[in-house]
């Protein structure tokens, strides 16, 4: 997710496919008509088709029948983002995703109950792994400090800035590519010029199959519900994304992100987490949870960041993370575990500030305990030392 000066860790917290089955695809562009019938067929209160034909465009997919962006498919930029985009992906889920999504299956599904809702903390707009993780979730909530923003206003755009925008998609997601997580300090350079995270999410739900039904501005008030942010403007950021997968559409998903400092008390001491208890209150009503953590900065290892360590201890029903997550040793009692990959000391940004783990090192030291990770998912891209460790709670 995210890589932050160290001196900045006490300051903040730190980071469609198409409408229908290939079939009917092929009826829909036969039929411009009989588009309309479909779409009618299908058609809730909650369904604006406007998302999904929008996170196609800058996705890089085909437009669909009756799409407002299908407009720009003749244009030679839009082709060629289109053919680019299309082959990192690949290539990304050829080297990253399916081998992920093979080691879920085989390894972390018969251990966990990949139907509970997934939990997400320090997550940025990583829709994209934890779905290849828990992909039958039917709720997730993530929290994270990178802006919400809005959907953007192709209808108010002219040509130019539309391409412009595309330039900035495939600028923002390029950490994603490379090295499988954000950091926010370059994300605080390219989030504004995508107009949030939002889009970003848009992407990755419509490549990993599945179509957007509805993008709500929302917040959370004094009770703990969530309720739509011009009600609450000075309420917690959020959005909820109202999503299925693709042509499913009795199989209804939500997905909930919160722009929220997820320290203690924030850098004045006024903020974080103790200024927001309709934040902790609406976590905690989310239930028992299998929970992701990555790249998360180690700032579950630190005191200032109790408050969510406790709170996502205490939800987890399993607890899938790399050592950024919450220490060992925290988790020893309670859990059983699953080791996968290789443990070494943190990167560099981060290894002389006291987060390798001793008493998980004995642990990896024993050979017959570990097993191998077929995947590169985290701060160790370079070296390939990556680590993973299920908790699953103890009956």
């Amino acid at each position: 997710m995210k890589i932050f000066l160290i001196l900045s860790l006490s300051l903040t917290t730190l980071t469609f496919l198409s409408c229908g089955s290939s079939t009917e695809k092929a009826g829909l562009q036969k039929d411009t008509a009989n588009s309309d019938t479909v779409r009618a067929k299908v058609q809730t209160p909650q369904f604006d088709h406007k998302f999904n034909d929008y996170a196609r465009f800058i996705a890089g997919l085909a437009s669909n029948a009756g799409s407002s962006m299908s407009k720009y498919d003749s244009v030679r930029q839009v082709k060629e983002h289109a053919i680019q985009f299309g082959k990192r992906w690949d290539e990304m889920d050829k080297n990253r995703l399916s081998p992920m999504r093979k080691w879920a299956k085989e390894e972390l599904h018969p251990k966990v109950d990949e139907n509970l809702n997934t939990f997400y903390p320090f997550s940025g707009p990583d829709f994209l792994h934890v779905v290849q993780f828990y992909p039958n979730s039917k709720k997730y909530l993530f929290l994270a400090n990178e802006m919400v923003g809005n959907v953007p206003e192709f209808e108010k755009m002219n040509q130019a800035q539309v391409l412009n925008y595309l330039n900035s998609i495939e600028k923002a997601l390029g950490d994603i590519f490379r090295r499988s997580y954000f950091i926010t300090s370059y994300m605080g350079s390219q989030i504004p010029a995508v107009k949030g995270v939002i889009p970003v999410f848009m992407v990755f739900f419509a490549r990993t199959g599945h179509e957007i039904m509805n993008v709500e501005p929302i917040t959370i008030d004094t009770a703990g519900n969530t309720v739509p942010r011009s009600q609450n403007p000075k309420g917690v950021s959020g959005v909820r994304f109202t999503f299925c997968p693709e042509g499913k559409y009795d199989d209804v998903r939500t997905m909930e992100y919160f722009n929220t400092d997820l320290s203690n008390v924030g850098t004045s001491g006024k903020g974080g987490l103790k200024a927001r208890p309709e934040m902790v209150k609406y976590a905690e009503a989310f239930g028992k949870a299998n929970t992701f953590v990555k790249a998360a900065s180690y700032l579950l290892h630190y005191k200032t960041f109790s408050t969510i360590k406790d709170l996502t201890q205490a939800k987890s029903v399993s607890l899938l993370q790399d050592d950024t997550g919450i220490p060992y040793r925290f988790l020893a009692k309670d859990f059983s575990y699953s080791l996968y990959g290789k443990y070494t000391i943190p990167v560099k940004n981060f290894s002389a500030t006291g987060h390798y783990q001793k008493d998980l090192a004995k642990l990896y030291a024993d050979s017959t305990k570990v097993k191998s990770m077929p995947f590169s998912l985290g701060y160790h891209w370079q070296d390939q030392n990556q680590n993973y460790m299920l908790f699953v709670r103890k009956p």
